[in-house]
């Protein structure tokens, strides 16, 4: 559980609480409204981030997308209820749902994050052993193809030399 999430839900907690205390009927302030619509707004932007850098960094991330779209509905909501001057429940309620989904959304977002990296290090890794293998095998049969040629050479161009005829002998 993340701290965000802890802080909104002691929050949360406190103002029902104090509320409660207050009136038969719990009310949620004005005030409170706003920082719990803002708390919302913070989650989904770091969850959109995570997202984004997940995306930059070859995951697939079109699930995640939906799920913070669902979170933008929730944030939606409560502002639209806050803003009609229903600062009550739903109000906590929809911006607690839209934290939570955004936490986990940005939770999985960086898992999606180190697997992406962790798999481009291993493609790179990779590739460079492929490179290094793939180069020494090149140079090794470059090296046997000309001492096979030097021997071919030798034995066939060489010895088709003229050789030297006496005179004298004829």
């Amino acid at each position: 559980m993340t701290v965000r999430l802890r802080f909104l839900i002691v929050f949360l907690l406190l103002a029902l609480v104090s509320s409660a205390a207050s009136s038969p009927i719990s009310t949620f302030g004005q005030d409170e409204a706003y920082n719990a619509v803002q708390l919302g707004e913070e989650a989904i932007s770091l969850a959109f981030k995570a997202v984004l850098e997940a995306e930059n960094a070859g995951a697939n991330v079109s699930g995640l997308v939906q799920r913070l779209n669902e979170a933008v509905g929730f944030l939606s909501e409560a502002r639209v209820l806050a803003a009609n001057g229903s600062f009550d429940r739903e109000v906590a309620e929809f911006t607690s749902r839209c934290v939570d989904v955004a936490d986990r959304v940005r939770d999985e977002a960086l898992a999606l994050l180190a697997s992406a990296l962790a798999h481009r290090d291993f493609v790179s890794r990779l590739s460079v052993a492929g490179s290094v293998v793939g180069v020494s095998v090149f140079l090794s049969f470059m090296f046997l193809s000309w001492r096979w040629f030097k021997v071919y050479y030798r034995r066939k161009v060489l010895d088709l030399r003229p050789e030297a005829v006496d005179d004298a002998d004829a």
